[in-house]
């Protein structure tokens, strides 16, 4: 194991370490019950959860999908980066690719899960088609870096760089001057970029890589209440402002929440609470899953067209904490991968073979999940307004 890597996995749990129980909320993180966890719909999902095979589907309801965020949606950007955050080693990719594709997962995101619903190929990296030298497609790009946040500075420490949310949109900018060639007519490529989707997973990272940090200057002027204030406007500023998503052409957005950090392996591994998940990182996140849907129905309201759907991966963790036989899942606990540090806290360790039941485990490495629950979140999403709201996926596509 290299000092590098023992690194980056201090720097990922030094930030929860910290937290301080004083400043959290005192309120329980909420708790499903079995009517909201749309288990019933889910029995009869398949054991090997492909229900999203091309061969089956005939819907394209949307021309593209682009996407943005960190790791949890990164389909090999970060391959092309100097950075320590990196998943391009096995037993990445090992369920469905059968090699490391650079996604922090064993196969695939939910970003792809998105796309073979729409019969669209999976959204190639962008830095990847960079380097390459490769078309850009009109069905899509993944512009997604892992260990980025919402903040600019989020990821560039000492483990490296990585794409920020400034740059990610940027690119974005770039590929519409590409595209646009594709079409006939200004008005034909302003359709079709209202019809797709633009994906943003990101802000895990504002939390364990900026906010919890000791030594970062977020601590001293914001507290757990006012930081989702300012998280929430500067994302809002970069769908918006200027030359944003939306000013470029974006209509169609889908909004993760952060998901339920105290639930991860690698905080319950140093913590060891009694209760199912640490209740002080997830009250902590809590605060800004409670603001983004008013900040987005806002956006909503002043942008002409728009359509802003939240996703709450938050919730789905904590359905699958309550009643993990109805999603198929048997372990909530561990992480499937043999860590690199051996106690359930770092990245996968290089060449070491998976858990034989990735399948039906919640976490892959201690800090991602699985393919499963990636692909949960889109079956649930499509069509459970628990999950996302105002409109569920089908929805938004269709709308």
């Amino acid at each position: 194991m290299s000092t590098s890597t023992t690194l980056l996995a201090v720097s990922v749990l030094l930030p929860l370490l910290l937290i301080n129980p004083s400043q959290a909320t005192t309120e329980e993180p909420p708790q499903s019950t079995s009517s909201e966890t749309g288990g019933a719909l889910l029995r009869s999902l398949p054991p090997n959860v492909d229900l999203f095979d091309k061969s089956n589907l005939s819907n394209h309801w949307i021309p593209a999908l682009f996407v943005f965020g960190d790791s949890l949606v990164d389909s090999g950007n970060n391959n092309f980066i100097n950075t320590m955050a990196k998943a391009n080693y096995p037993p990445y990719g090992s369920t469905f690719f059968h090699n490391a594709t650079g996604r922090f997962t064993d196969g695939r995101t939910a970003a792809d899960f998105i796309a073979q619903l729409n019969g669209l190929p999976y959204p190639p990296p962008y830095l990847g088609l960079l380097k390459e030298g490769k078309q850009i497609p009109k069905t899509g790009v993944n512009f997604a870096s892992g260990s980025c946040g919402i903040l600019p500075d989020i990821g560039m420490g000492s483990a490296g760089k990585c794409l920020n949310l400034d740059a990610q949109v940027e690119s974005f900018e770039k590929v519409t001057k590409v595209l646009r060639k594709e079409f006939k007519d200004e008005a034909e490529f302003s359709q079709y970029l209202s019809k797709a989707v633009f994906f943003v997973s990101v802000g895990n990272n504002d939390y364990a890589l900026g906010f919890m940090r000791p030594e970062s200057p977020l601590k001293n002027k914001f507290t757990p209440k006012t930081f989702p204030a300012l998280l929430t406007q500067q994302l809002a500023l970069k769908l918006k402002g200027g030359q944003k998503l939306y000013n470029m052409g974006g209509r169609k957005f889908l909004v993760n929440n952060i998901g339920a950090v105290g639930c991860i392996p690698s905080v319950l591994n140093t913590f060891r609470p009694q209760t199912p998940c640490y209740d002080i990182a997830n009250g902590v996140v809590s605060m800004y899953n409670a603001v983004l849907p008013g900040v987005l129905t806002k956006l909503q309201a002043e942008l002409p067209g728009s359509k802003f759907v939240v996703s709450n991966i938050f919730k789905l963790f904590l359905d699958i904490k309550a009643m993990p036989s109805a999603f198929h899942i048997s372990d909530t606990r561990n992480n499937c991968c043999v860590d690199m540090l051996g106690n359930g806290t770092s990245p996968c360790k290089m060449m070491e073979p998976a858990c034989k039941d990735v399948k039906t485990r919640l976490f892959f490495d201690a800090f991602h999940p699985t393919q499963s629950v990636h692909y949960l979140l889109v079956r649930r999403c499509f069509d459970d307004p628990s999950i996302c709201a105002p409109l569920n996926l089908s929805q938004l596509m269709r709308a």
